[in-house]
């Protein structure tokens, strides 16, 4: 089982989903993913975590006032581990993008915080955040059925996409071999850690990270996901390393699902 207690930093560690109704992601995610949850036991924060096989595997969030007045639609966030997260802070404008929220603890400053994020912005537009972890790592899990396992940037302008993140994280960009149409994938000391979106970004859709959750069945996934209120935006089909769909849930927010023909460790 892909357990982990630490991520290298420039890996992607965790994704939480910013939504307007908890409850119904609680039951629709449930369904589709099997996870059991952990909630504050103080009931004094709205911050439910996902749990697999007894590990953390995702976040699930009200959405502030300000997401909502500025209408960012429901969406899933993706965390890039960084061992500063002020110093990171301070890198990103000169890589090409911009700190929309700068270095916080979370939830609360202090030695028990969970860890100190940022989040930012890539010069395409894409929205994404930064972990440095105090005490909690990211995902405890990774890479297995219910947990989180790839992510990718959809963009209108790869090159610069890619030209960003490699300055930023110290990636590298190739393609994956033996795949028609590879998309771009970015790896960190020679491993895989994210890549360019698959498909081309609509017209009309604004840049954004994507996220991927391992099934062990796609299509049980996405009947699982019609059922209980979502919709299947790309029916299941084959590709590379093995079987994906695209799925909304109730309000909204964009998922995939995918299983491998062979887990990575």
């Amino acid at each position: 089982m892909p357990v982990r207690d630490s991520h290298r930093a420039g890996t992607p560690s965790w994704v939480d989903l910013a939504t307007t109704d908890v409850e119904g992601a609680i039951d629709f995610y449930g369904a589709v993913m099997g996870w059991e949850y952990e909630r504050d036991p103080t009931g004094e924060i709205n911050y439910v975590m996902a749990v697999v096989d007894g590990h953390p595997a995702a976040g699930v969030f009200d959405m502030p006032p300000e997401m909502l007045s500025e209408g960012v639609p429901p969406c899933w966030n993706v965390y890039v581990t960084v061992d500063d997260a002020d110093q990171f802070a301070g890198q990103v404008a000169a890589a090409g993008g911009a700190v929309m929220r700068p270095a916080i603890d979370v939830p609360e400053p202090g030695p028990d915080a969970a860890g100190r994020m940022v989040i930012a912005v890539d010069p395409t537009g894409a929205v994404f955040c930064t972990w440095t972890p105090i005490t909690a790592i990211g995902a405890g899990i990774v890479n297995a059925p219910g947990a989180f396992t790839w992510a990718e940037v959809a963009t209108h302008d790869n090159e610069t996409a890619e030209a960003f993140y490699c300055e930023l994280f110290g990636w590298e960009a190739g393609t994956m071999d033996g795949v028609p149409d590879s998309p771009t994938v970015f790896t960190l000391d020679g491993d895989p850690v994210a890549s360019t979106s698959v498909a081309p970004l609509p017209p009309g859709v604004p840049p954004h990270w994507r996220v991927s959750f391992g099934v062990a069945d796609v299509d049980a996934a996405c009947a699982a996901a019609t059922a209980n209120g979502g919709n299947v935006i790309v029916p299941p089909f084959d590709w590379g390393p093995g079987r994906m769909a695209t799925v909304t849930d109730p309000v909204g927010a964009t998922f995939d699902v995918v299983t491998l023909t062979d887990w990575p460790a």
